[in-house]
């Protein structure tokens, strides 16, 4: 089973995500849907004439009106479904006892190719780790500059949270429980003390819980983040990377889709109309996503999660911004003697 969390302007990208699992999974009977998608969002926004094949667990059903409340009060509405994550997939498991095996993706992944080795890969394993990057990205000495580094990831967490895989087991409900007490009160983005949304607590996972195992495989969760380590090629209707000819089993167009999304919205390292590879993928996903007919929900704005979004600012705004920023770093150095009363 699959499991996704969005709010209703990604349900035509939710969609798109459900239908290529199905694509790509094992068609075998059975009493519980291929897809949950999980809204983080209020149900009663939803346009009437507008019907979805996959069951909807609307976040409300999770928790207590107070409780919801209290959560959409301190939080962004990212922060707020990073937040509600772990509940939304420990209620999957209680929902559906007999599913033994439960992926998360966020509604922005592309699956491109059989999920059999995902499946087999976390055969005996408690949970699948995908990392951002799997080779350092080789340029990042003194005066180099481009960006994300190392230390970024080190502020938003090693392993992405957009695609996770659990097998159902003693161990898995004791790192959910583990997670949710700490997502559910600590999912800022505050890089100053350490946190991001839920994705941040998970390099403790590998040494607190175990079965846990973190896959070095490039074919897995291509992403924005390391396009410039993997090119790809368009083989038929396959995609594969250009130097090993293996199959891209999933994709994630997080930040390429849609540039303000995720946290590299002033990356250096990737420039997709220069990519020829990459904008045939994102040319063929936005022909899928346009063909869930969006007009009706994306205009819809989350209900929950009231806290301000810092804007992103690009051009001369963002030059300004970070000289100013300097200017006030180098006022706090310099020593006013304090006056006499």
């Amino acid at each position: 089973m699959l499991v996704t969390i969005c709010f209703i302007h990604q349900l035509p990208q939710a969609l798109v995500l459900a239908d290529s699992y199905c694509r790509n999974s094992l068609n075998a009977a059975s009493d519980t849907p291929a897809v949950v998608i999980g809204l983080a969002d209020d149900p009663a926004h939803l346009p009437q004439d507008v019907q979805f094949p996959y069951p909807i667990l609307p976040v409300g059903t999770l928790f207590t009106d107070s409780e919801r409340q209290q959560l959409s009060d301190q939080y962004t509405p990212v922060e707020f479904a990073a937040a509600c994550k772990p509940r939304f997939l420990t209620a999957v498991f209680a929902r559906y006892p007999t599913v033994q095996t439960l992926l998360y993706a966020d509604p922005n992944v592309l699956f491109l190719h059989s999920i059999q080795p995902i499946l087999d890969r976390l055969r005996g394993q408690t949970l699948l780790l995908t990392p951002y990057l799997l080779q350092a990205p080789g340029d990042t000495g003194p005066g180099k500059g481009a960006w994300p580094d190392e230390k970024h990831l080190q502020n938003i967490g090693l392993y992405n949270a957009d695609f996770l895989a659990f097998s159902r087991a003693p161990e898995t409900e004791q790192l959910l429980a583990w997670w949710q007490s700490r997502a559910e009160t600590r999912a800022y983005i505050d890089f100053c003390k350490g946190l991001c949304t839920d994705q941040i607590w998970l390099m403790h996972a590998p040494v607190f819980f175990d079965g846990i195992t973190i896959v070095h495989d490039p074919s897995w969760h291509v992403a924005l983040w390391n396009l410039p380590q993997r090119p790809l090629r368009q083989r038929d209707s396959t995609w594969e990377l250009a130097a090993s000819g293996q199959p891209v089993l999933f994709a994630n167009m997080k930040g390429l889709f849609d540039p303000d999304e995720g946290f590299f919205p002033h990356q250096t390292r990737l420039n997709p109309a220069k990519r020829s590879d990459v904008m045939t993928l994102l040319r063929d996903y936005r022909q899928q996503v346009a063909a869930k007919e969006p007009a009706a929900l994306t205009p819809i704005r989350p209900a929950y999660g009231i806290q301000p979004v810092p804007p992103i600012v690009r051009g001369w705004r963002r030059t300004a911004t970070t000289l100013l920023t300097a200017l006030n770093k180098q006022i706090d150095t310099i020593y006013l003697p304090a006056l006499p009363r």
